[in-house]
């Protein structure tokens, strides 16, 4: 595991940001990234703070995605494109995963989903 150590101040910025609901997406792109996160029902497993629909309780909490080093536990760097493939078939990069595949997404629609997730920070 990597560890960030940061000055008492800097880890009390950060730990408050931590708390707060991501803003709203910036360009039309990302937001339809987020209107397929809760068509496509991620919001039943996965919790986005702030996000209508994405109570999440079951799978990682998404809210801050995007400023994570890694996903899947470490397994990949922490990019649109490990994202877009974690979301189309998880287990391919981590057998035994819980997540579903969503294979049946077209690829733009995948590629808005994982920005968006990327722009959570």
């Amino acid at each position: 595991l990597d560890v960030l150590v940061l000055p008492p101040a800097e880890l009390e910025a950060w730990l408050l940001a931590q708390t707060r609901p991501p803003p709203a997406p910036a360009i039309p792109f990302l937001a339809k990234g987020q209107q397929l996160f809760v068509q496509q029902g991620c919001g039943a497993c996965h919790r986005v703070r702030g996000l209508t629909g994405a109570p999440g309780g079951i799978g990682p909490d998404l809210s801050n995605v995007g400023d994570r080093a890694t996903i899947g536990a470490g397994l990949l760097p922490t990019s649109v494109g490990s994202l877009a493939g974690w979301i189309a078939n998880p287990q391919a990069l981590k057998p035994g995963v819980l997540m579903p595949a969503f294979d049946q997404l077209p690829g733009e629609d995948l590629r808005a989903l994982a920005s968006w997730l990327a722009s959570l920070e």
